[in-house]
């Protein structure tokens, strides 16, 4: 289909070209520092008959309004229930929005979801295809979707009135059982054999237990789609969800991906190409190298390119900065991330869109090559409200830092691997002929987010040693802190109490708690070494090889089910601890170490004496802080 020279500026190419810039060096922003000072809120939380918005997705149309989707969710956040899906308007560069559309839902109680607009730069056709299943609630009180598949709605005058297209049953075999779409915009091809397709991404079950994403096309504007590349991944492999595109340089295609690998790696990221206009998937799907986020979707746009008078070939990602495995505290510091390679690489540097919670988001931009960004935000979960911001490219770079936190090394026996992820600014210092190291009491901490197997103490018995060096007088200072936090959440801890003259260490099953404590904080700004065990049905905690004191402490696993981490010098609920409260460790550690059994005193004691070869079998995690990386 030949699409008109005036349509080609719709395409999102021409224009980005005249409008693109040189990208400049990463300024040396202050940490947290936010592009977007500029919001609105299309959707609020608890507004417009909905308990909370979710799943956004933003086209820009034909004339240059912006169309922002969501899903409003009636009843609950939750991914099962009355869901329609609803859109908002705006014809001011997102400052302010037009009343609440319903474009699927509006006539029952039905879950719609994952909205996936795309515009069609000829007829400036927008369609939508999404998801829809019926639910139930069984009796204990817990939610049951029902058969899910895939619909469209059509708008040809840029979302006053929708018209809903023939089902799609066609695009979902007979062998799957899941089917989704996108979430994210679609994009339409501006180059090479298929220029005018409109290409919609998604992802997929099947019955014998493989998963995956496909991509679905159309070449008649939007009215009939396809089903094209699709990767069937086995459950015991990361497979790509909630796919993104975005159109290459050479007319193909370049697919990111979530991963949903989430324990024993730190990439989150999938990515492949296609050089067949998304029939077929050029490679199998594979982890996107130096890109640190969180489960979570992410969207892709093309922000200039050179054959179309581009000054730089550039794509975009946006998606939360935050390295973890968790999809809740981990959607954190939203950030847009460039690639100048046709994503083969992308930079570690990027521009901060907002340091609070956020989860999805979705790029467009405005034929002035304005950015526009509609994301899920809310206090204390990342998502809720759906908020908009933008901003020009020159705004973008000049606000652009290093997203990348250092690390440190697990100098372990074992190639575990469980290196940690260094926040705020702790430092290496001196300590003797060697290193350790100090943390401010302000925002410094560590995390060791892999969530290794090398790291679940289970059932059995454990020991954690440390150095550590404090003067502090009252306050909480965490030394080491596993898993989570909660009256009945597995987890283990140690910390120093200097307020109440003690070090104090626990263990929660989630059945039962258990805690052991000694007679002193050992504030006197000199260094300790603490063993910490629960070793034949008991808690031991020691210091400098001195008296062990003793607590019961019933069997029980102490590690969660799914995905954790470790924090060093900080609770696992920085920085959103409770008003009033900063427990945060401020002094100097070392050698932190985990062993997968109980030592005996005189392990402990060759350990403290600085022994590297201290029952190495079972020794999980060993953080020296000899570098920084």
């Amino acid at each position: 289909m030949a699409i008109p020279a005036w349509a080609a500026a719709s395409l999102g190419l021409a224009v980005l070209g005249a409008t693109a810039v040189m990208p400049s060096a990463p300024a040396a922003a202050t940490a947290g520092t936010a592009v977007g000072s500029e919001t609105s809120t299309p959707f609020a939380a608890r507004g417009e008959g909905y308990y909370c918005f979710r799943i956004p997705s933003l086209v820009t149309t034909r004339s240059g309004a912006l169309l922002a989707f969501a899903e409003g969710r009636v009843s609950t956040c939750s991914d099962i229930g009355h869901n329609d899906i609803v859109m908002k308007k705006s014809t001011d560069g997102g400052k302010t929005w037009g009343p609440l559309t319903v474009v699927a839902g509006a006539n029952d109680d039905d879950a719609y979801g994952n909205p996936s607009p795309v515009v069609d730069a000829v007829t400036g056709r927008i369609t939508v295809l999404y998801a829809t299943s019926d639910w139930s609630q069984r009796p204990d009180g817990s939610l049951d979707r029902g058969v899910r598949s895939l619909r469209v709605a059509h708008s040809l005058d840029e979302g006053a009135v929708w018209k809903e297209g023939a089902p799609l049953g066609h695009l979902k075999p007979a062998d799957w059982t899941w089917v989704s779409t996108g979430p994210g915009h679609g994009i339409q091809l501006g180059r090479g054999a298929h220029h005018g397709r409109l290409i919609v991404t998604g992802d997929h079950a099947t019955k014998d237990g493989k998963s995956g994403g496909q991509l679905y096309y159309s070449d008649d504007g939007g009215l009939n789609w396809a089903l094209g590349a699709r990767s069937d991944v086995e459950s015991s492999s990361a497979a790509p969800g909630e796919l993104t595109v975005a159109e290459t340089t050479d007319g193909g295609l370049y697919v990111n991906a979530r991963s949903s690998a989430r324990c024993d790696t730190n990439e989150h990221r999938l990515s492949t190409t296609s050089a067949d206009g998304g029939a077929s998937f050029a490679a199998p799907f594979t982890p996107v190298a130096n890109f640190d986020t969180a489960p979570v979707f992410g969207s892709l746009l093309r922000m200039s390119a050179k054959d179309m008078g581009g000054a730089r070939d550039r794509l975009l990602l946006s998606a939360p900065a935050r390295l973890g495995p968790n999809t809740l505290e981990d959607r954190r510091e939203l950030a847009v991330r460039s690639s100048y390679d046709e994503g083969r690489t992308w930079q570690t540097a990027g521009t901060v869109v907002t340091p609070g919670r956020a989860g999805y988001s979705d790029l467009t931009l405005s034929p002035t090559g304005t950015i526009g960004v509609l994301y899920e935000n809310a206090n204390n979960i990342p998502h809720g409200n759906v908020s908009f911001t933008s901003f020009t490219e020159s705004r973008m770079d000049a606000a652009q830092q290093e997203l990348r936190l250092p690390r440190t090394t697990d100098t372990g026996p074992n190639d575990y691997r469980n290196h940690a992820v260094i926040h705020g600014g702790a430092q290496l210092t001196d300590r003797g002929s060697g290193k350790a190291m100090a943390f401010d009491g302000q925002d410094d901490y560590l995390r060791i987010v892999s969530c290794s197997p090398s790291l679940r103490l289970g059932q059995g018995d454990f020991t954690v040693t440390a150095w550590f060096k404090h003067s502090a007088t009252s306050g909480g200072l965490p030394i080491v802190w596993g898993y989570g936090m909660g009256d009945q959440v597995r987890q283990f801890w140690l910390k120093a109490e200097p307020g109440k003259n003690q070090l104090r260490a626990a263990i929660n099953t989630g059945d039962a708690y258990a805690e052991v404590k000694t007679t002193s904080s050992y504030n006197d700004g000199n260094w300790h070494h603490v063993v910490f065990k629960r070793q034949n049905g008991q808690l031991v905690l020691s210091v400098d090889g001195g008296q062990e004191f003793t607590a019961p402490a019933k069997a029980g696993d102490i590690t969660p089910a799914g995905e954790f981490t470790i924090h060093v010098g900080a609770r696992p609920d920085f920085p959103n601890q409770p008003a009033g409260v900063t427990e945060l460790f401020k002094g100097g550690l070392d050698d932190v170490r985990i062993f997968g059994r109980g030592l005996t005193a005189e392990e402990a004691g060759s350990v403290r004496n600085g022994s590297l070869d201290v029952a190495a079998d079972q020794e999980r995690l060993r953080l020296g802080f000899s570098t920084i990386w």
